[in-house]
């Protein structure tokens, strides 16, 4: 792989510190090994699973990799830092960088510096992975190579030294990466919603929305921007918007061939609207969209139906980390319904749930996790309410205020650090618990 980015500057030779041994920096240390650099990482875990990871990345040549805390030694000399979405912006390490001016990337940034193929960038509050899922395969449906990426469960990283110009890559992009990008210049940009999460990150909500139209700021009249019509803030931080821009939801000031009739907005999620208009950007015909969209059933863990026990449907929505996805999910499940809903506090407002919450259709809610006091509080016993510390005994309380017919729903509008590695653990301890219940039932 060539070590020259796409701005010309090579990267040989350069020493990186790359911060963190997730998924994201495991990509990172090894591209920066393809493209001749000298590499050093540092991880806060330690875990015999990733002992193992540091000695695979020791063979592939990585210079140091340590596990079980940072130090700042580590930065000397260094020309660069990598970090991961999982670090904090107030994360020691980060702070060292800062001190000693050491420029901090993101690992989406070094992978957009060494991608040649096109690409499209989806970002927003909710949504994100169903449409790059959508989009990809609309372009192989139309004959076109393309990789899904990002966010949605394989590092940019990982996947840029197999693309060409021919391809496309379509990235999940979060706000923690935008933090992290200075050169981003999507072909296609995407802003799905705005509302309110990982105020345990941002420190305002204004901050989480500035991180997010930083997807825009690199973008000339030569891109697109992909924008909600529908979603007043993402209108706002459309002014700062140089590409063309593209509307759904709504029709504003883009071209002629991007009207989107009331029937076609009436027949459509906004989600699927803006994949729509992606497909347009690129000049693919609107019935091989519509043809792609009805074919989507849906990701794992998103809304994902699990059949019934003893009569009730189970819905597995463990994706759902913030208060509107579990608004979302309420709006699309069969009534009556019992939610079960909790996890990480990620310091978010909690009082848009209580009408929901506490309607007509909801028999009851269980709650789990750390966040379930701040949750109870805004129910103020408008609903009734069990209380649970493991998600065994959560499923058994749902299905005890369900009656035959009803739904159980599992979407916890919260993160699922507190009781699970991620919200893919989270999902399938559930999906599990309810086949073992199945079995039994």
């Amino acid at each position: 792989m060539n070590s020259v980015d796409r701005f010309g500057v090579s990267w040989e030779g350069r020493r990186i510190a790359v911060l963190g041994l997730g998924k994201s920096g495991r990509a990172a240390s090894q591209l920066l090994r393809r493209v001749g650099c000298r590499v050093q990482v540092s991880e806060l875990r330690d875990t015999e699973e990733l002992r193992e990871v540091a000695a695979r990345l020791r063979e592939a040549g990585v210079e140091e990799v340590e596990l079980g805390g940072h130090h700042a030694q580590l930065l000397d000399g260094c020309d660069l830092v990598i970090t991961s979405p999982g670090i904090p912006e107030s994360a020691p390490m980060l702070q060292w960088a800062a001190e000693q001016d050491v420029p901090v990337l993101s690992e989406l940034e070094l992978a957009f510096r060494f991608c040649r193929s096109p690409v499209i960038a989806v970002t927003g509050t909710n949504g994100k992975s169903s449409v790059v899922t959508v989009i990809q395969r609309l372009l192989e449906a139309a004959g076109r190579s393309a990789v899904a990426c990002g966010n949605v469960g394989v590092p940019f990283a990982e996947v840029v030294p197999s693309l060409t110009a021919e391809m496309t890559a379509v990235v999940e992009v979060s706000s923690f990466q935008l933090l992290g990008c200075e050169q981003l210049r999507p072909t296609i940009a995407v802003l799905l919603n705005l509302g309110t999460n990982h105020l345990d990150r941002h420190p305002t909500r204004q901050a989480y929305l500035a991180a997010k139209a930083r997807l825009f700021a690199r973008q000339t009249p030569e891109e697109y921007a992909v924008l909600n019509g529908s979603d007043a803030d993402v209108v706002a931080l459309a002014r700062q918007v140089y590409a063309q821009r593209v509307w759904f939801g709504t029709n504003l000031d883009h071209a002629p061939r991007f009207h989107l009739a009331s029937a076609t907005r009436e027949a459509l999620s906004l989600n699927m609207q803006a994949v729509l208009q992606v497909g347009r950007i690129l000049g693919l015909p609107d019935p091989l969209t519509y043809q792609v969209i009805r074919q989507f059933r849906g990701l794992e863990h998103r809304l994902e139906h699990l059949g019934a026990i003893q009569g009730v449907t189970i819905i597995n929505d463990a994706k759902s980390t913030t208060p509107d996805s579990l608004l979302y999910a309420l709006a699309r499940c069969p009534e009556p319904v019992v939610p079960i809903v909790g996890g990480k506090d990620k310091r978010l407002d909690f009082r848009p749930l209580a009408a929901a919450l506490a309607s007509e259709r909801v028999r009851g809610v269980v709650l789990i996790g750390e966040s379930r006091r701040q949750i109870r509080s805004v129910l103020n016993g408008h609903v009734a309410i069990q209380e649970c510390d493991r998600l065994e005994d959560a499923l058994e309380a749902a299905l005890a205020l369900a009656h035959p017919a009803d739904t159980v729903l599992f979407s916890p509008a919260c993160a699922s650090f507190d009781m699970f590695k991620n919200f893919e653990e989270r999902g399938r301890t559930f999906k599990e618990l309810v086949r073992q219940r199945q079995g039994v039932g």
